[in-house]
């Protein structure tokens, strides 16, 4: 729920829309993730998730635009034209495939909390990789306001992001 407070960060005449979290675990923000990468937003505007299951889920309902060849990304594009990227960890793409089950087709239409991964968190961390997932927008130029949670969280279900678009 927002407070009062920070609903001026948003216009009364554009609609809001919202992210959910893509795993059961703790919002954290980007800033706090281990890559520059992330954590200076060089790719994009967003939030991120330190989950505890491997259960992985669609943010946002859309259609998938790409699946990373290991299986650890996957991209939607969703009805009011964000470019979402689904990160799962970081440098996982080095483990290959094995630890990611891919649940989504590229052109497949998805809804908000539909399953899009399976993944094998203690085989990331036995390689000594971080699990965080990042959602990022890629093409937060379309954003006018973005305000994220942080705090525990439920996949598929709580709110992690509520923002507005030009």
């Amino acid at each position: 729920v927002l407070a009062e407070n920070t609903m001026s960060l948003f216009s009364k005449k554009e609609p809001l829309y919202s992210l959910l979290a893509p795993a059961d675990g703790r919002l954290i923000p980007l800033e706090s993730l281990p890559d520059e990468a992330f954590s200076q937003k060089l790719l994009g505007e967003g939030f991120a998730v330190t989950p505890t299951s491997g259960n992985v889920y669609a943010p946002a309902s859309g259609t998938v635009g790409t699946v990373s060849q290991v299986g650890h990304a996957v991209t939607i594009l969703t009805p009011d034209g964000l470019d979402l990227l689904v990160h799962v960890g970081i440098d996982t793409v080095t483990l290959g495939s094995d630890p990611f089950q891919v649940l989504v087709t590229v052109g497949q239409q998805i809804g908000a909390g539909d399953p899009i991964l399976k993944v094998d968190l203690d085989a990331i961390r036995a390689a000594s990789l971080p699990t965080e997932i990042p959602v990022l927008i890629t093409n937060r130029e379309c954003l006018t306001s973005l305000l994220t949670e942080c705090g525990d969280c439920i996949g598929g279900q709580t709110v992690a992001a509520t923002y507005q678009i030009s």
